[in-house]
């Protein structure tokens, strides 16, 4: 036998021998895949989260219902086929085969499949629209959340200094409609004064708000609420200030939080929260409209002199134009044009983290609730 028959003798053999190699590889392929996997996936719905979210102030902005839709599982399933060949070709009374034939091949496929729960009912519509519990601001300042972002969109009031109203503005009636949005922007102005006195106080560790002792009678600990003494003189002059623009006995330190407007004791302060959706609806006064929508009458139009200073004052700016933006920190499509918060814009994206904070505490689980939409996600 020559040598080249010999080589063509057992070159199948070197065939199988690099199908089996082949096929050994993939045995480690799904341990690799499985933090590539975990992580995009993880990277893909919190920006479907983000997107969410806007698209839902976006709507409110135009007078819309926002919706919702939670990610509830995502499951992958990932399959490998290998097959591995070998064949011959004989001529009629050769005793040595013409032909070796080999073949290998490897096929892999992932399938995800995600299931979404809407989040809707009785529950969520009381949980998006109950106030916020006061609580839970001190709670999250405590835990290095952004104080000044929390309390500038979550309180409503403190004690007869009110925010910004929240719901869009009513039709134009009796009062003309540059006046109104003028005391709006006064009412800003003036709590942004009183917010900004508070934190200042919080920060130099002149006020402290802690939890009193629950009574008996009582279903919840109280806040309260107390002003230090023998302060360096400034901050003496902040403390002093706050106390005079809420309205504050000078003789009193502790004040317990109530809820109350009407026939408040003299060692209480109100302070009233604002719900999720009220929440939303301020918000969503930051977001720039295209001129084409304004005109049309589309939205609830700012009037142009007050429009800016107003804007200047949220702390949530959401930009909009016609083409997609380039590298957004979240941008969606509403219509036929783009909304979107710039990367660079600190404060508009510390607002929407806070957002985002806020949801998760007042949505429910949706617990018992049929999902609507599995679908398999495609290869």
């Amino acid at each position: 036998m020559t040598i080249t028959q010999l080589i063509s003798k057992y070159r199948h053999i070197n065939i199988v021998l690099l199908g089996l190699l082949v096929l050994s590889g993939c045995t480690s392929i799904g341990s690799k895949k499985l933090p590539e996997d975990r992580f995009n996936y993880n990277a893909a719905i919190v920006q479907s989260r983000n997107e969410q979210m806007l698209l839902n102030l976006v709507r409110l902005r135009y007078v819309e219902i926002p919706d919702f839709l939670r990610v509830s599982s995502v499951i992958t399933s990932y399959s490998y086929q290998g097959k591995i060949g070998v064949g011959t070709t004989q001529a009629e009374g050769n005793s040595v085969p013409d032909l070796f034939r080999g073949d290998a091949n490897l096929s892999y496929s992932q399938q995800p499949t995600i299931t979404y729960i809407p989040l809707a009912g009785q529950e969520f519509a009381l949980r998006m629209f109950r106030p916020i519990p006061v609580n839970a601001l001190f709670t999250l300042g405590d835990a290095d959340w952004q104080v000044d972002i929390l309390l500038q969109i979550m309180l409503q009031r403190i004690n007869d200094v009110e925010n910004m109203s929240f719901a869009q503005l009513p039709s134009p009636g009796q009062m003309d409609e540059v006046q109104r949005f003028q005391r709006e922007m006064e009412k800003l102005k003036r709590f942004q004064r009183v917010l900004k006195r508070l934190i200042l106080l919080l920060d130099n560790q002149a006020l402290e708000v802690y939890q009193a002792r629950q009574m008996e009678d009582e279903r919840q600990p109280s806040l309260t609420v107390r002003f230090k003494r023998d302060l360096p003189a400034n901050i003496q002059t902040l403390s002093d200030e706050l106390r005079h623009e809420l309205n504050l006995d000078p003789d009193i330190d502790d004040f317990v939080i109530t809820e109350r407007m009407m026939r408040r004791e003299a060692d209480e302060i109100t302070i009233k929260s604002r719900s999720l959706m009220s929440v939303m609806s301020f918000l969503s006064r930051g977001i720039e409209v295209p001129r084409q929508d304004r005109d049309d009458g589309r939205v609830v139009a700012l009037p142009p002199m007050v429009r800016e200073k107003i804007l200047a004052l949220l702390p949530l700016h959401v930009h909009t134009q016609k083409q997609r933006p380039q590298d957004p920190y979240v941008a969606v499509r509403y219509r036929n044009d783009w909304f979107y918060i710039d990367h660079s814009d600190i404060k508009s994206k510390r607002t929407f983290a806070a957002i985002q904070v806020l949801f998760q505490l007042a949505a429910p689980t949706a617990r018992g609730v049929a999902p609507v939409l599995t679908l398999p996600a495609g290869r």
